[in-house]
This record gives structure tokens, sequence and C-alpha cells, in this order.
């Protein structure tokens, strides 16, 4: 007969080797399976890089610990995507990885398993497709031309077929009016799809203008939030004007902006001097350093600059009143160390006082200016490939001979005005 035994104590140890006993046979969770004490897995996120080039392979360190202290393998779910090699995954292609890592039970403690997922971007890429210019409606096709920085093949096509129609890379010119061509690389698992468009006027038609700036908010500002910047000087005033001697002005409206600067010399023998005015595209406020400007107006089949431009008679009257016109271009280098972008450069000479329209040709006014030490350059490539950031007018020669009127002592006024829109057209 058994007696029931009151009052016992179970020793502190049973107690404990009681408690590992229940969690060795049951307990769970997480994604652990039967047995063992419950560990988590922490599994650092592992995406942000991108696919290479091939044949080259991009990876990148999984890393993952386990509260349990135990070794941790990897997996991956999509092979076709990425493989993992111990600790390294190797991404493939473009797509989504996703990769398991697993503690399979380690001193007591039950397995686990923890997954990411995350996505291989493709690699950008970039097509060059410089326009061939307004065409005569003449029946002779046109060769397109365009390549994609990866090597791959370019497809041309036209939502204008009244207009043109494209087979190959043959333009066929079917109508006045504007062809709109589209080279497209369309893509695979490594690179992304990119396409360009160009508009080619045809006979008669004209190629859309693109505004430079529309007016002027301020003296240093235009309406499109480009900056504006002036300098003058000469030997009568160490080289920089200050004071009343110089400066700008803008009209009520915003619609014109006009620079001056007058020289007052003791003696006016051996005068000279420097004047002008930058203006940024855009909301520009200067050119990059170190790279490329990207902001900028992108000439398409645009053939001419044009703006409206006024200069005083004085400065007129000379004969030595030429101007500078140099558009800068988003195109960056260093050159002897130091910062430059590519610039054209024509030279206009003002026919008269009154404000006159002045249209001046692409191709055939201007010149390449400034080639940063580059070689090769070909001015309409470059005016297809970067934008034009800058545009700055300048004095050739200042006014240093003919004297204003109603002035105490003999002044020589140097002054430009530009009224209404800076395009191309």
């Amino acid at each position: 007969m058994m007696k029931r035994v009151t009052g016992f104590r179970l020793p502190a140890i049973g107690l404990a080797a009681i408690a590992l006993l229940a969690g060795c046979g049951g307990g769970g969770g997480g994604s652990g399976g039967s047995g063992g004490a419950v560990q988590t897995i922490a599994f650092d996120f592992p995406g942000g890089a991108t696919v290479a080039v091939p044949p080259a392979v991009a990876t990148t360190q999984l890393v993952a610990t386990a509260s349990s202290g135990g070794p941790i393998t990897f997996t991956s779910n999509t092979p076709t995507v990425c493989t993992v090699s111990g600790s390294t995954v190797s991404l493939l292609i473009a797509g989504e990885c996703s990769v398991t890592a697993t503690q399979p039970g380690y001193q007591g403690y039950a397995a686990a398993s923890q997954s990411q997922l995350f996505v291989i971007p493709k690699r950008p890429q970039t097509i060059v497709f410089r326009n061939p210019g307004s065409q005569a409606l003449d029946g002779q096709p046109a060769t397109l031309s365009a390549a994609a920085n990866t090597g791959r093949p370019v497809a041309f096509s036209t939502s204008t077929p009244t207009v043109c129609s494209v087979s190959g890379n043959a333009l066929s010119k079917l109508a006045n009016g504007l062809c709109v061509v589209t080279a497209t690389q369309s893509g695979d698992d490594i690179f992304e799809s990119v396409k360009l468009d160009r508009s080619i006027p045809i006979g008669t038609e004209k190629a859309p203008a693109l505004t430079f700036l529309s007016g002027y908010q301020d003296t240093s500002t235009t309406k499109e939030q480009g900056s504006i910047g002036t300098y003058s000087g000469s030997n009568a005033d160490g080289y920089w004007c200050g004071g009343s001697w110089c400066g700008s002005a803008v009209s009520a409206d915003g619609g014109s902006f006009s620079y001056f600067y007058s020289i007052q010399p003791a003696d006016p023998v051996g005068l000279n001097g420097y004047w002008g005015f930058t203006m940024m595209a855009g909301t520009l406020k200067e050119m990059n350093k170190g790279t490329d400007t990207l902001l900028g107006v992108r000439i398409d089949a645009q053939a001419a600059l044009k703006f409206n431009l006024a200069q005083n008679s004085e400065w007129l009257s000379t004969g030595k009143n030429a101007i500078n016109v140099d558009l800068y271009l988003g195109h960056y280098t260093l050159k002897d160390g130091k910062d430059c972008n590519v610039k054209l450069r024509a030279v206009v000479t003002p026919t008269q006082a009154a404000a006159t329209d002045y249209s001046i040709g692409l191709r055939d006014k201007f010149t390449v200016n400034e080639s940063c030490g580059l070689t090769g350059l070909d001015l309409w490539n470059e005016l297809q490939d970067y934008p034009i950031a800058k545009i700055e007018f300048s004095a050739v020669n200042v006014n240093t001979t003919v004297s204003s009127t109603g002035t105490a002592a003999p002044t020589f006024t140097s002054k430009l005005t530009l009224t209404g829109a800076i395009s191309f057209q």
C-alpha cells in the first residue's frame, strides 16, 4: 500500500532538471522545428548592388547572426537570378533575389531561418542620336545614325508617318512637316531600355523654338530663376568698375535688361578695358564643378540663336563695336588642373543703335573657342550631346574713343540692352 507523502520539497537542482526536460520535449516558436529553445536570426538587408556587365559578375556579402551564437548557412531561392557560395551572393541578372539564412540548431536551441527578398536593379544605358538637321523634300532618303554606349543595337521608328517613314536606318521624306524619329535600345536582363527622340524638319517646316530665357525678374535673376552676372573695368579704375560708373537695369515689365560701363579717364591715351555679362539657363546659379552640367537648353534641329539687341550710339559709331557671344556647354573636363567647360563663340557686330533682331547661325557662325584641351571636337556633335548652360555677351573692344554729350569731362560709355526672349530655332 502506497503512502501519500505530504510536505515534500523538491530540491532546486530537481526543478532545473525538470525545466530542461520540458524544453527538450516541446516548445518551438519562430521558424524553428520541434525541440530546443527558440532562437532568432538577425539578417542584414543585402540589397543595393547593381548587376555587372557580363562576363563580370557582381557580388555582395551576406551578414546574419543567430541569437544562439551558432553558425549560419545561406541558400538562394532564386538561382536563375542569384546564387550563393558561403556568405557571398552572386548577382547573375537583374530581378528579385531571395536568400534564406538558416541556423540548423545549436546547443539546445531549435533550428531557425530568416529570408530576405531584394531587387537587383538593371544598369542604365544611354543613346547618342544626333539630328541630321533640316531635310529638303527631294525624294532622297536620309541616313539615321545612333549608338548605345553598351554596344547593343538601336532601332528607329517614327510617330509621324504622314511626314516620314523609317526602314532600318533609312529615313524617307514624305511631306512638309516635323518628322519625329525615336531611337530605341530595348534593354535586356542586364540593361534598362532607353529611347531618345529627334524632331527633323522636312521641306518648309522649321524646328520648334527653344527658350533659353523669357525675361528678367531683376538685375541678378532671370524669370526662370537663372543667375545673371556682370563685370567691367579698365586701366582708368584699376580694372574694376565700382559705384555709379557701371550698372544694370531691368524694365518694369521684366522684358528688357541693360548693362552699361562708363569711363571718365584723366588721360584717354592708351585706354583699354573689358565689359560683359552672363546669363544662366533655367534655374542654374553656376556651372557644376568636377562633373558635367546637365541642366540647360538641348539643341535638336534648331539652327540659330535669336535675340533682340540695342547698342548705345557712341559705341556703335566707333566702328569697333563687335560683341562676343559665347555659349558654355555642359561638357566638363580639367584643363591644366582647373575646371573647364567647352565654349562656342560667334562674333556679332551690331548694325544699328536701335533695338534689332539678330539670328546667329549655330553651324556657320559659331566655332569652338575653348576646347579645354580636348581634340577632335565637332561643333554640331557637341551641341547635340551637351546642353547650353550659360550665354555670355562681352565686348571685343569697349568704347574708348567717342564720348557722350552733355558730360562735364569726356566720358566713354559702353551699353547693351536685350529685349524679349533669348531663344534657339
